[in-house]
């Protein structure tokens, strides 16, 4: 599906914003690597519902704020945001990093929020099972470690990134380090607060992710009440990229049944 891309203003902070669909409002709340184009898992959502997929500040094509120190104000900014498109019963989907900053927004207010999706969320930490150093892994020990399907690595590494493909990851590369190099990808206070989260939540992840280990995943479910988990097989970090139909489909009906 045709969709529009602008920019939004929302008090001190801008941000691309791409849109297209009608329906229930899905907000896809992107990870450490930002958004790399129209997905075909955006194609599949915005058959159904109302899609936004915003460059978060300082991500993709999304300057980068003054007051921006750590993840909760990404949280506060799209509360902010939410008010600035007089947007309602906003259902979220929260890929990784996009997953932690979703339950910041859920602990803080849920007036406008009906449904999560977390999808390969980080944010907290089981001890002994740290989240892996994205910072530090060669791009083909990123590659190797995002996907399980071999051949699709091998696709990855494969392609050679343009110049703008370059801009862009070195751009997120900073932008996350900035928000999460240390602690690395959780908040250590968020644990104590997620039985604030009260709307409906389901958590997605793949059975191979060998960034997040799917242990995360049950860890999450007994934090956040009324939490239902699906595992994917054969899936690694972006179960969307790697099993479309099925993660589409686990979105799609959770989001009816809750709209």
């Amino acid at each position: 599906m045709q969709h529009t891309e602008t920019v939004v203003k929302t008090r001190d902070g801008n941000v691309v914003l791409r849109r297209a669909g009608s329906g229930p409002t899905v907000l896809f709340l992107h990870g450490a690597g930002g958004v790399p184009g129209w997905l075909p898992f955006f194609d599949q959502l915005s058959d159904r519902f109302d899609l936004l997929v915003p460059d978060h500040p300082s991500f993709g094509g999304s300057p980068t704020p003054k007051w921006l120190d750590e993840v909760g104000d990404l949280a506060y900014f799209y509360l902010d945001f939410f008010d600035e498109l007089k947007l309602k019963d906003v259902h979220i989907v929260g890929h990784s990093m996009g997953g932690w900053l979703a339950l910041e927004m859920a602990i803080r207010s849920q007036t406008c929020i009906k449904s999560l999706s977390l999808i390969s969320s980080v944010g907290i930490r089981i001890k002994g099972d740290p989240v892996a150093n994205l910072f530090i892994m060669t791009p083909e020990q990123l590659m190797r470690s995002l996907y399980a399907d071999p051949k699709l690595v091998e696709a990855e590494l494969a392609r050679t990134p343009t110049p703008d493909d370059v801009d862009r990851m070195v751009t997120n590369r900073t932008a996350a380090a900035r928000l999460a190099w240390s602690p690395r990808f959780f908040n250590p206070k968020l644990r104590k607060w997620l039985h604030r989260v009260t709307v409906p939540t389901q958590i997605i992840w793949g059975a191979e992710d060998k960034i997040v280990s799917a242990a995360y995943a049950e860890e999450f479910r007994a934090l956040i009440p009324h939490a239902t988990v699906t595992i994917m097989p054969g899936a690694g970090h972006i179960p969307f990229a790697e099993k479309l139909d099925d993660v589409t489909m686990t979105v799609a009906n959770f989001v009816m049944r809750n709209t």
